[in-house]
């Protein structure tokens, strides 16, 4: 394994245990997924982009598979249903954020570890161990970008950090060791 942020990120998320958190973090976790799990379902059923992004899912092959959109009663890829949980999570803007990161993590993170879960056949506690992992890879990495970067160019930390966690987390939940993150 190299040496590094990418190896210091890769060996935490891998070696993370919900357990040796402290209680706090476990029920903020728990609060985190149901109130992203609210915002999804609201959106698919009120916002304005949920027949755009259903339209995209559907063009591009991901209806029609195993895993699930919170609120929908069709199923999808699991990338697809990851891609629409995040996207439906975000699109009414009442999702989490973390200020100094300048971020929504969740919206990315969560999605990405329940289609990984649901892919696996994954214990609540992995999954729920993979989303801290993705939480704070996620944040760690919008933490180390120069104040304004991403704005700057045209993009959110929400996509490009968050895209770090939520690698982090699906790889956390399939028990990928830190080598192979």
């Amino acid at each position: 394994m190299g040496t590094g942020v990418t190896a210091e990120l890769s060996a935490f998320s891998a070696g993370l245990r919900l357990d040796a958190l402290p209680p706090e973090v476990v029920a903020r976790a728990r609060f985190l997924v149901l109130d992203l799990v609210g915002n999804i379902v609201r959106a698919r059923h009120d916002a304005e982009s949920t027949d755009s992004f259903l339209a995209a899912a559907r063009a591009l092959g991901m209806a029609g598979g195993s895993a699930g959109v919170f609120g929908d009663a069709a199923r999808y890829t699991p990338a697809g249903a990851a891609l629409l949980n995040g996207a439906l999570a975000h699109s009414l803007d009442f999702d989490d954020t973390h200020a100094a990161g300048s971020l929504h993590p969740g919206a990315p993170v969560i999605p990405a570890a329940l289609a990984a879960g649901e892919m696996a056949g994954a214990a609540g506690a992995d999954v729920l161990a993979a989303i801290v992992a993705g939480y704070e890879v996620t944040c760690r990495v919008a933490l180390a970008l120069p104040a304004g970067a991403h704005y700057d160019r045209g993009f959110h930390p929400t996509a490009t950090c968050g895209a770090f966690g939520a690698a982090a987390a699906a790889a956390r939940v399939f028990g990928l060791d830190a080598a192979e993150v």
